[in-house]
Parts: structure tokens; C-alpha cells; sequence
């Protein structure tokens, strides 16, 4: 049986952090859309995006959903960052830095 070397085992932590956030990402906007009426439904952008409606008035159900949007947008892309600077750690352990 071939072992996984340690440096692709930390290289693994990189993938698990991505596809973790993006499912989490698409279910909490999916769950927020589903709770929102067909006509505001119909506003917003494609699937599984779903982008808040841009340059008119919001009704209060769609801001908040903007909101919620934006809030999980950004947690995701803190993930993403942290995600990165791992795989950079991983790249200079695999180099040789340490």
C-alpha cells in the first residue's frame, strides 16, 4: 500500500476548506431564497448565485437578503484567504523553508 506523504496531507486541508465553504456558502443562500416570496425570488440573479437585484429600491425582505448576501460573500472569502495563505505554507514547507 503506497502512503500519503505529509505534505499532501496538509495540501488536502486547502481542499477541504474550499469545498466546505462553498457548500456552506450555497445552502445558506439557497435557504435564504427559499424563504423569500416567488416575486422577490424572481428579482434576484441565476442560480446558485441568486445576486441581489442592483441599482433599485429594495423592498425590507430583499435588503436583508442583501445583506445576508454580502455577510456570507465576505466569510467565504475569508476562508478562501485563509485557505491560500495555508497552501503557501504548505508550498514553503514542500520547498524546503523549514
Amino acid at each position: 500500500m503506497i502512503g500519503m506523504s505529509p505534505e499532501w496531507s496538509l495540501a488536502m486541508v486547502f481542499v477541504f476548506a474550499i469545498t466546505l465553504a462553498s457548500g456552506w456558502q450555497r445552502s445558506r443562500i439557497r435557504r435564504a431564497v427559499r424563504n423569500l416570496s416567488t416575486a422577490e425570488q424572481r428579482e434576484l440573479g441565476e442560480a446558485p448565485d441568486y445576486a441581489p437585484p442592483t441599482g433599485t429600491a429594495l423592498t425590507p425582505e430583499l435588503a436583508t437578503y442583501a445583506a445576508l448576501h454580502r455577510r456570507v460573500r465576505w466569510i467565504v472569502r475569508g476562508v478562501w484567504a485563509l485557505a491560500f495563505v495555508w497552501l503557501a505554507y504548505v508550498v514553503w514547507l514542500i520547498v524546503g523553508g523549514a
